[in-house]
């Protein structure tokens, strides 16, 4: 019988508790998740699948485990095929008989390749011809199906590309759908199939989402970039938004730091010191309320995005923060500012403390120190920030500051890894 108190990692009670840590994360995760569409996303029902999901991806990818903003990536997904189920469902009504194929029993062979199809949907005359051999004909060559067809593939070089994507598109969407959007890709820019181009962006949307799905979250913000503007090459293509900042400032925090992290020096009269380490190591997301400012908001860093490459991720920025009061500073906080500048109109928000609260909040970094600091002192340092080589979803974080003030004189450099 295991033993709930077993440090054994493999036992039945550390995996319990392993379950019930990944539950509560999960969970507070979905309690935060898009306020601003709760009427949906919020319901006991959606909350309910999402958390059944992000539990079961956990529990079947270990080595993957429980990754922040993969509740994000999933609710929109989830949407989508709801909204795709409902309308299906309408359209079944009112369109019963479209959503009826009938490719069987009618068989045909092309280099060795068997295919069945009954062609119960074109003209009359045909279906005639097919009942009168017992609907089972066959079909030794693409002239004998077709020779007009035959005449058309032998003189276009393109076509097998062309059939290869007809192929992809039947297999994803109903016969009528595939046929839109492959006349829409057919007839180019200069087709005012609209609802053919729609269906056409759908199916974009699919392929990434695949690979999202099978590549296990490694497609890259980077690479969504050039998937949509490579290889066309549009000049005029654009990303948004299109403009971000980057931004650092420090703030008072006694009583979380006390309540969460010095916790570890005395728990229950035993010293885990080790374990306040690690978790100084690890940034929090959290709210930050603005009275807790200290300094200014310093920028570190701006970014066009639509120009980024791979390397851009990687950076070290200097920084140089000044006391606004006399007060004590616990923790750095890193915000950013987007910006869509390409619009008609300049739009862009910021996750500031400053400003409303959004779903990304804000990057807390806690100090080892507590800096004791004067109005006008500042505090001089640089961060770097780089995708971590193992994972690159996590995030890789060094800051180095100093503080040669009145009351205090410290200089230091911690590390971070954000997750």
């Amino acid at each position: 019988m295991d033993n709930p108190l077993s440090q054994n990692p493999d036992s039945t009670w550390s995996q319990y508790f392993r379950n019930a840590e990944l539950e509560k994360m999960v969970n507070q995760d979905l309690s935060r998740l898009y306020p601003e569409h709760e009427s949906y996303f919020h319901t006991p029902g959606c909350q309910g699948m999402l958390r059944r999901i992000l539990l079961l991806w956990c529990l079947r990818h270990p080595d993957c485990g429980y990754r922040q903003g993969m509740h994000e990536l999933l609710a929109p997904l989830l949407y989508v095929l709801h909204v795709d189920v409902e309308r299906l469902l309408e359209v079944r009504k009112l369109y019963e008989d479209l959503f009826i194929d009938k490719f069987d029993g009618f068989s045909f062979e092309e280099n060795g390749v068997a295919y069945n199809f009954d062609f119960k949907k074109f003209a009359d005359s045909v279906e005639d011809e097919i009942e009168s051999q017992g609907n089972s004909k066959q079909v030794m060559s693409l002239y004998e199906l077709d020779p007009e067809l035959q005449a058309v593939v032998l003189l276009s070089d393109a076509y097998g590309a062309e059939g290869e994507l007809g192929i992809v598109l039947s297999e994803k969407f109903m016969e009528h759908d595939a046929y839109c959007m492959f006349d829409a890709l057919m007839i180019g820019a200069h087709g005012s199939d609209a609802y053919g181009l729609g269906l056409l962006n759908l199916f974009l949307l699919l392929l990434i989402k695949a690979k999202l799905l099978l590549g296990s979250y490694k497609l890259h913000s980077l690479q969504s970039k050039f998937l949509f503007l490579h290889p066309c090459q549009v000049d005029d293509g654009v990303v948004l938004p299109d403009e971000a900042s980057l931004y650092l400032t420090a703030i008072e925090d006694a009583e979380y730091k006390d309540d969460k992290i010095e916790f570890w020096n005395n728990v229950y009269g035993f010293d885990m010191s080790c374990i306040k380490k690690q978790a100084m190591m690890e940034p929090l997301v959290d709210t930050v309320d603005q009275k807790q400012i200290v300094t200014n908001c310093h920028l570190l860093k701006t970014m066009d995005i639509s120009k980024m490459v791979h390397a851009d991720a990687s950076f070290t920025a200097p920084f140089k923060l000044i006391a606004e009061r006399d007060d004590y500073i616990h923790a750095f906080v890193a915000y950013f500012d987007v910006s869509f500048t390409k619009c008609h109109k300049l739009m862009g928000f910021s996750t500031g403390p400053r400003s409303r609260a959004t779903h990304w909040k804000q990057t807390v970094l806690y100090l080892e120190d507590v800096l004791t600091i004067c109005e006008g002192e500042t505090i001089i340092g640089s961060m770097t920030v780089a995708p971590n080589k193992k994972n690159p979803r996590d995030v890789d974080i060094m800051v180095k500051y100093s503080l040669s003030g009145r009351r205090c004189v410290v200089s230091r450099v911690q590390f971070y890894k954000m997750r």
